[in-house]
């Protein structure tokens, strides 16, 4: 299955046109390692489809849905065609640079960046204010990505404190990303059929 294909196909739903486009420029910066590398490098916080080749693409698609799913609720904010626009990229680039920031030799961090949601949010903050999208769009996808690590903002590793969500749609999306790395999610059927076939 490509896996690739579903994520361009997530942002082909954006109906945004000026966003679509910032967005698509911004999905050819990603890391390469993020179409490759496990959601969990340790593997103790996502469930077995969110591990092994692929797994941060298959659970950043699933983090997608979860959050299209908790718009469609009106739980959180109104199911608009700008808030699903919205939600579906902060959910697409919120783990977009998991592993850190590629250094000039190529190499990357083998193990999940506990600040990597600050380094997101800078990467999208970069490449949206590049094409000029207004700042109020800006500022819900970059705090979104910035806050979605919950209660989770601290780390004995680091000495970097993070916020956590303080607005109905930074909660969104956190509970999004929270629900999607369960580790009873076992991802969509014909993803895990897909996975017992190889």
């Amino acid at each position: 299955m490509d896996y690739k294909k579903q994520f361009m196909n997530e942002i082909e739903q954006i109906t945004n046109d000026k966003l679509k486009k910032s967005t698509k420029k911004m999905t050819e910066d990603l890391p390469d390692y993020f179409w490759h590398v496990a959601a969990s490098s340790s593997g103790k916080y996502h469930p077995s489809i969110s591990l092994g080749e692929g797994g941060l693409l298959r659970h950043t698609l699933m983090v997608c849905r979860c959050a299209m799913d908790l718009v469609e609720t009106e739980m959180f904010v109104r199911d608009t065609p700008a808030n699903r626009d919205i939600a579906r990229v902060a959910a697409l680039f919120h783990d977009g640079l998991k592993h850190g920031k590629v250094k000039e030799d190529g190499s990357y961090c083998d193990h999940t960046v506990f600040e990597h949601p600050l380094c997101a949010a800078d990467f999208v903050r970069e490449h949206l204010e590049a094409d000029k999208i207004d700042d109020l769009t800006v500022t819900m996808i970059c705090d979104a990505i910035r806050t979605h690590m919950g209660k989770w903002c601290t780390s004995k590793y680091s000495s970097v404190a993070m916020s956590k969500p303080r607005t109905d749609f930074e909660k969104m999306i956190h509970i999004a990303d929270y629900i999607a790395s369960r580790k009873y999610m076992s991802g969509l059927e014909v993803w895990q059929a897909d996975k017992e076939t190889k």
